[in-house]
């Protein structure tokens, strides 16, 4: 069993066989992108033309592309910063060099554009409009937040950047895991799991395939619950609709960062009788941050914490 990948980064990413960090580059001698000879890429069916030396690669609202990072040793050249105006401090030590973007960098284009970046990997989340402001500075791939796709995420950044010595080591060494782990929860299969955020005083739920649901009840086989069936969107429950979920395993996000308020409502709310009351709690199977609340969810690096996280709370 794989030790604690968040206790220490740098042994995480080791434990993953992470690749050497890649360096940063410049611009062409003439300070136009236009001017660079260009490679075509295929992801997730679409083709995307790029630079066909890609070294600054920017990251505009992809957390998920910071663990991608973390694995493949590939820091981004530019990414955009959390509302606290610095970087999450999990990806810390790929961070130490990169140049950082305000959050509205879409809306200072020009600011990016003077940077010069090869390659902007976004969120598939971001609006189409947004997408093509990006695309005056340089190439965009918005990268998928469906959890069926990491293994292609991981591999887009590592073809982006031309680095992909250790992806099939990283592939491998993953889907290991999910099989031994599927493997050990077969006599749990039926059992109701649930992970959610808390996030401005309620529970958040994500649609089936989107952060560390893929894993649970595609990867790992566990039954779905309806609310998760169901939701086509982030969907917010009370905790009134909580109990009427009635999970048997509760995983809990508190991210202060992204929610300043969140530890301390969080606390005020495990004081009400309406919480001591779920079976889950009174059965003793509330996991808060078993996992780095920060974390994007659904990718390698994601999944791979948030097994360890299952095999040293359902499996002990």
């Amino acid at each position: 069993m794989y030790k604690k990948l968040l206790a220490i980064p740098v042994t995480a990413v080791f434990l993953l066989l992470a690749a050497c960090g890649a360096g940063s580059g410049g611009q062409t001698a003439d300070g136009s992108p236009d001017a660079k000879p260009t490679r075509s890429i295929q992801y997730l069916g679409t083709a995307y033309k790029i630079p066909a030396r890609t070294k600054q690669i920017a990251f505009v609202d992809s957390r998920s592309s910071f663990e991608d990072s973390l694995l493949l040793g590939i820091p981004p050249f530019a990414a955009t910063v959390e509302k606290s105006g610095a970087f999450p401090q999990e990806y810390a030590s790929i961070t130490q060099n990169t140049q950082k973007l305000p959050a509205d960098i879409v809306e200072r284009i020009d600011d990016l554009k003077a940077l010069y970046p090869d390659t902007i990997l976004t969120s598939d989340k971001t609006p189409a409009e947004k997408r093509a402001t990006l695309e005056k500075a340089a190439s965009v791939i918005p990268i998928s937040s469906n959890g069926a796709h990491w293994e292609d995420n991981l591999r887009l950044l590592a073809e982006v950047r031309g680095k992909d010595a250790n992806v099939d080591a990283i592939v491998s060494k993953v889907r290991t895991n999910i099989e031994n782990t599927r493997e050990k929860l077969a006599p749990l299969k039926d059992k109701k799991v649930l992970a959610v955020w808390f996030h401005e005083g309620a529970f958040v739920v994500s649609p089936k395939n989107e952060r560390y649901n893929y894993l649970l009840y595609t990867d790992l086989g566990l039954a779905t619950p309806d609310v998760v069936e169901q939701a086509k969107e982030p969907v917010s429950l009370t905790l009134e609709q909580l109990a009427q979920t009635d999970p048997d395993y509760l995983f809990v996000m508190v991210d202060k960062s992204s929610d300043p308020g969140a530890e301390a409502a969080f606390e005020q709310l495990q004081q009400k009788s309406e919480w001591s009351n779920l079976h889950v709690a009174k059965d003793g199977r509330v996991y808060v941050n078993a996992v780095n609340p920060g974390l994007a969810g659904g990718t390698a690096y994601s999944n791979q914490s948030f097994m360890n996280a299952i095999s040293a709370r359902m499996l002990k």
